[in-house]
């Protein structure tokens, strides 16, 4: 499926399909006489008191209902769309202070974010409210909500976000709590990349900080423990009635999930043995039980091969070269500089590996300062073009104007060199390599920065690393056993060669299989790419600047990671001003395929910026107001 999946990628406008509704099952219980429960894509907690009524996350299925308090767990708008029609009738909303800003003032997390979208190495907030919602009282640990002989204790449980809150009611002998997304079911959580944050004891980045929150969600975890509870309402999962030992598997699993992605990190070699263990620290505990592949056989890069930052140049004999990649005008001053020296004679061209922004970045410069063609593989053709159509990590923010596309295994003869271009979703998704063979020496793979001598560069989920057999890293091992014992890997962020011996590769994959089994036993969705990859439901473009009143294509790209076809349901959310005009037919999705969603919406009249969102259905999928376009809309200049 994998390099169908890229290959429809590459093509990823050519078809439209549209997907019919499915509907989503509710159950209403009582967990006392005051608390009733009605369960559904966002579950209900009634609370009724002496006094007053509080609805813990909101009410999605009766719009008509009143409550004088409503509690939202944290900002993320794909839960607190359940609390709207509540807060329309007049509830005051009870809130998180650590997340004040992106609940009352999203509207400034939206608009600086139109710059910091580009050239992002921390972790992307993710769900943000299109608009801001007015909260009556902010709360942290230790508050109370007191409705009249029933009180609501507060609990700072972050982790899904970093500012998530729980609610606690001690009610006839039980203690319950209300735990947001903290647990979605028995050791499940809803996903990986909303966890994805920085460590900052270890020096590390959001970008590459894997699991940076499960520190926090183990302590949460503890922290409810502690309460002894009886019975735990997640936001959204079924209501656990023993949360001990559900709580016990969710911590043993993280663990699981954790130890795993350190053995293989690629990030040993950059960061070293003592920040590893910092992160494995703070995650596992101290003296934790972890281990790290040791290095590969490494050497010094060919002589035919230019190593300039995160670009290298292969040299022919003949004095004509090929660019790989291109992050930084420093490159382009050292390649003219052998240009002047008679080191080379011509670029002919330029690969590029990746869209990341320190391989991308001057690749356009480059290719008219050398007047040459770029070369890419067609899966991500597009992001290279148009990287503001994306939202994704380390976004390159010039567009690369012409490509030459690709396909996978099409060969190339440059002078005495033989290049194979090759589709290589490992680091990322939008991702390719290049084997280059030259005569009676050792073939040379350029793998962008999906491996390092230590492991693989997956430490960043919202690059999205898919977990199919025949797709990201399990469909890139397959290409490296397929070269054989005799062959260099470039990982153009390291300053030599290297290469894994059969064990090694064989421990990288097994460890892969575990990480992926665990993944799988961790989530609630039917298959883990869902958990790994938030853009298997992304809205295209992602980011536009347009006129008032302008009538534009928006598409919903949806990815069946699922083993069966899918029907789906796309509902678009619409601004105020927005008009939808029109909408595609529906059609089936086998199992790996793509489908697109195609809508023509007419924008605001109003000058400022907005967003387009969507919600998406399918049988045992309900989604709501997750998928998002920016689009700012700028009047004309009189």
């Amino acid at each position: 499926m994998g390099r169908n999946l890229c290959k429809a990628f590459g093509v990823l406008f050519a078809v439209l399909f549209f997907l019919p509704n499915a509907l989503s099952v509710t159950k209403a219980g009582r967990l006392s006489s005051r608390v009733v429960i009605r369960t559904g894509v966002v579950n209900s907690a009634i609370i009724r008191g002496d006094k007053q009524t509080a609805v813990v996350y909101g009410v999605p299925d009766n719009p008509a209902m009143k409550a004088d308090w409503v509690l939202l767990p944290h900002h993320r708008r794909d839960v607190v769309w359940a609390a709207e029609s509540l807060i329309e009738n007049g509830a005051q909303v009870v809130a998180p202070e650590a997340e004040r800003a992106l609940i009352e003032t999203p509207e400034q997390y939206w608009a600086d974010f139109q710059q910091k979208r580009y050239h992002d190495y921390e972790q992307q907030t993710t769900k943000v409210l299109a608009r801001g919602i007015k909260v009556e009282r902010w709360v942290g640990d230790g508050d109370t909500i007191d409705l009249g002989e029933v009180a609501l204790d507060v609990l700072e449980t972050p982790g899904f976000t970093r500012g998530s809150v729980s609610y606690v009611a001690r009610l006839e002998d039980q203690t319950i709590v209300f735990t947001g997304d903290l647990i979605a079911g028995p050791g499940k959580l809803l996903d990986i990349y909303s966890f994805q944050d920085a460590i900052e004891e270890a020096n590390i980045r959001g970008y590459h900080g894997y699991g940076g929150r499960f520190a926090a969600l183990l302590a949460s975890i503890e922290k409810v423990k502690a309460l002894k509870p009886d019975v735990l309402v997640p936001a959204r999962g079924e209501i656990i009635r023993r949360p001990l030992p559900a709580l016990d598997k969710l911590s043993q699993r993280v663990k699981e999930l954790y130890r795993s992605y350190l053995s293989t990190s690629a990030l040993n070699w950059y960061f070293k043995e003592d920040r590893m263990g910092q992160c494995a620290e703070r995650i596992l505990g101290p003296q934790a039980e972890f281990s790290l592949m040791p290095y590969s056989a490494y050497e010094d890069t060919p002589d035919w091969i230019w190593v300039k930052g995160t670009s290298r140049l292969i040299i022919s004999e003949t004095g004509h070269s090929l660019l790989i990649d291109c992050g930084n005008a420093g490159v382009i001053e050292g390649v003219k500089e052998l240009l002047e020296a008679g080191v080379i004679n011509k670029v002919d061209g330029i690969f590029v590996t990746h869209y990341h922004d320190d391989h991308t970045d001057s690749v356009q410069m480059a290719s008219e300062e050398f007047d040459c063609p770029v070369y890419a593989v067609q899966s991500y053709v597009d992001i290279l073009q148009h990287p503001g159509n994306y939202h994704m990590p380390c976004l390159h923010h010039t567009p690369i104007e012409k490509v030459m596309a690709k396909q996978h295994g099409d060969i190339m003869e440059f002078h005495e060199f033989k290049l194979t271009f090759r589709v290589f979703p490992g680091q990322t998704f939008y991702h390719g390599a290049l084997l280059v063979e030259p005569p009676n020496k050792t073939p040379v793979f350029f793998v962008g920065d999906a491996f390092s001598p230590s492991g693989m560069d997956d430490y960043c989920v919202l690059n999205r690393n898919l977990m199919h057999k025949d797709d990201g890293f399990l469909y890139c091992f397959e290409q490296i056993k397929a070269l054989g014992e005799n062959y260099w890997l470039i990982n153009e962020h390291i300053p030599h060669v290297f290469r894994f011996s059969e064990k090694e590769l064989e421990t990288l994959e097994t460890q892969f299989l575990k990480r992926i089994d665990t993944v799988r036993s961790l989530t609630v969705w039917d298959d883990p790419n869902y958990a790994v990859d938030e853009q298997w439901a992304v809205l295209y473009p992602y980011g536009l600047q347009v006129k008032p009143r302008g009538t534009h294509e928006f598409n919903v790209v949806i990815t069946n990671h699922s083993s069966k076809r899918r029907d789906y349901d796309v509902q678009f959310r619409l601004p105020e001003g927005a008009e939808l005009i029109s909408v595609t037919p529906a059609a089936k999705v086998p199992a790996g395929g793509l489908v697109f969603v195609r809508a023509m919406i007419r924008l605001p009249e109003q000058s400022g910026h907005y967003l387009i969102r969507a919600d998406v259905k399918s049988d045992g999928i309900d989604v709501r107001d997750w998928v998002e376009s920016t689009v700012i809309v700028v009047a004309d200049e009189k």
